[in-house]
């Protein structure tokens, strides 16, 4: 996997990366502790253009974030999941 991932970078390697967020949308879905960790579930959604010049298209994914209960780190990313 880091290969394929390496070769992906090096192949873009020079070209200019254009991300535009036209709306942005974040909604926590939910927050829970489970033994020694906090979790909690943000759905993001909105519109973004990836090409200048090109419409819109929506998108919506949920974070799944997680936390020690004793603080010894912030909110870590835990994964993510596409929803369309």
């Amino acid at each position: 996997m880091l290969a394929a991932l390496k070769a992906d970078i090096d192949a873009r390697r020079g070209e200019k990366q254009f991300t535009d967020v036209v709306t942005l949308n974040a909604d926590l879905l939910e927050v829970v502790t489970e033994s020694d960790r906090h979790w909690a579930s943000v759905r993001f959604s909105g519109l973004v253009r990836e090409l200048p010049g090109q419409a819109p298209v929506s998108f919506a994914e949920v974070w799944n974030l997680a936390k020690p209960t004793d603080g010894s780190s912030g909110w870590l990313l835990a994964g993510i999941q596409q929803m369309h």
